[in-house]
């Protein structure tokens, strides 16, 4: 059986730095995904030529417009996913030393 100096053992303060880690890089995935997704749009100059572009883009170039539609929903929702994935780990490290410590309580050490 391990030694525990404190509350937490070493190995709940291992899996506690990593949920901490994957909570903070799943928001920094998040605004990444998001700005690569506002990016898409400026990566196309022809949206911008003039005040009236963007309904004359749509219009004459149709499936340029649709693909770089596409593009830029499927950028969001995989930062999306990834956020999400993340947040999860997070969320299910945080229950697995939550859970071990009351169980360990319980037990009486």
């Amino acid at each position: 059986m391990e030694e525990q100096s404190g509350f937490f053992s070493e190995n709940h303060n291992r899996l506690l730095s990593i949920a901490t880690w994957a909570k903070i890089l799943a928001r920094v995935v998040l605004i990444v995904y998001l700005l690569w997704a506002v990016l898409l749009l400026f990566q196309n100059p022809a949206i911008f030529r003039s005040s009236d572009s963007i309904q004359v883009f749509f219009k004459d170039n149709f499936f340029d417009a649709f693909r770089l539609l596409v593009n830029v929903l499927a950028t969001l929702l995989r930062g999306i996913i990834f956020y999400l994935f993340l947040k999860g780990l997070s969320l299910g490290l945080n229950m697995i030393v939550e859970t071990d410590v009351n169980y360990r309580e319980r037990q009486g050490g």
